[in-house]
């Protein structure tokens, strides 16, 4: 047999031997400023989308370093045959492991969807901004939370000189246009996501119709996301919501009319000019005599508790009152007057 044979022979062989595919991985290439950042990279399963944005050390599932050229890997091979929600995080040197950094340019996480058998692989493109830019390739369903979060940075983009009937009119087309992603996607995860960026809570009570399809829709899923979903959207085959959420929201909408009829009044009165009000400092006014908290005026108004605090302080100087106790008296006053 010549030298000539035994080569072709091997690249035959060769040729027709079976490919070894390689196993699935999440991995990222990430360009980082180790003076300011760990070079490791953090990978946490959310529970549940109400914990989108809470940490803890027991939500971290792994960690993988990050060599000199940017590169980290996590296997898969311990992950559920299931879609489940993930997020990758980077923590400043002087920050513990567990640390979220939420909003501006050190902004320090994003979130991914992954299983055992799917491959992913995450790029920054933009470098110096650490999680913007960022490019999926690998497991599809990555592509559209993608796209999900660059509908969603509009809101984040909407400047001071924005009018608030401006903002407030982007805002509705931002999340009708959530709600139709939500409404037309195939992955059922994906949907769920757009639909908790769209602050469904305040949607459902006037668009109850829209949240009994879609949980008529995805009633096989039985998923923990779904279930932590319906239990929020208490809807009930052939009823709508619970005679008790009826009556919470006939409370609200009672108190938000009483509240617009005190907002419309013209005082001469000085003292209680609620024309020199904004919209915002009236909505919290109108919390503030159902006797809500700061915390509950938080959480409905999805704004920082330091941000309420600064809101119930302007509106006392404004109406030159001392307590809430002030307000509602001067609430009571505007509805006795009317």
């Amino acid at each position: 047999m010549t030298h000539r044979t035994v080569i072709i022979l091997l690249v035959v062989f060769f040729s027709f031997q079976p490919s070894v595919k390689s196993a699935p991985v999440i991995s990222g290439k990430f360009q980082l400023d180790t003076t300011v950042w760990n070079p490791v990279a953090y990978l946490s399963l959310i529970p549940g989308f109400n914990e989108l944005y809470t940490m803890s050390p027991s939500m971290i599932i792994d960690q993988a370093p990050i060599d000199h050229f940017g590169n980290f890997r996590f296997d898969t091979q311990y992950l559920s045959v299931e879609d489940h929600l993930f997020r990758i995080h980077f923590s400043k040197r002087e920050d513990p492991p567990a640390s979220l950094i939420i909003g501006g340019k050190d902004e320090n996480h994003f979130f991914l969807i992954a299983n055992r058998n799917a491959n992913v692989i995450i790029k920054n493109s933009f470098g110096s901004i650490l999680t913007k830019g960022i490019v999926f390739e690998g497991y599809h369903p990555n592509r559209q939370l993608q796209e999900i979060n660059e509908i969603t940075s509009y809101l984040d983009s909407l400047g001071l000189e924005v009018t608030l009937v401006k903002s407030e009119l982007i805002q509705k087309a931002i999340f009708e246009n959530l709600r139709f992603y939500a409404d037309t996607c195939s992955n059922p995860l994906v949907s769920l996501y757009a639909l908790y960026k769209s602050r469904f809570e305040n949607n459902y009570p006037v668009n109850q119709l829209f949240y009994k399809d879609f949980l008529s829709k995805w009633k096989k899923e039985e998923s923990v996301y779904f279930e932590e979903f319906r239990k929020q959207l208490p809807i009930q085959k052939g009823s709508w919501f619970s005679l008790k959420r009826f009556f919470i929201g006939a409370a609200m909408f009672i108190a938000g009319f009483l509240a617009s009829l005190l907002f419309k009044k013209s005082r001469s009165n000085s003292q209680n000019n609620m024309k020199d009000l904004t919209m915002q400092e009236r909505k919290v006014f109108a919390m503030i005599v159902e006797g809500k908290s700061n915390k509950d005026i938080s959480e409905s108004l999805k704004i920082s508790l330091s941000t309420v605090k600064s809101h119930v302080n302007s509106i006392y100087s404004k109406l030159e009152i001392n307590s809430r106790k002030d307000a509602l008296n001067l609430f009571q006053q505007e509805v006795q007057s009317n």
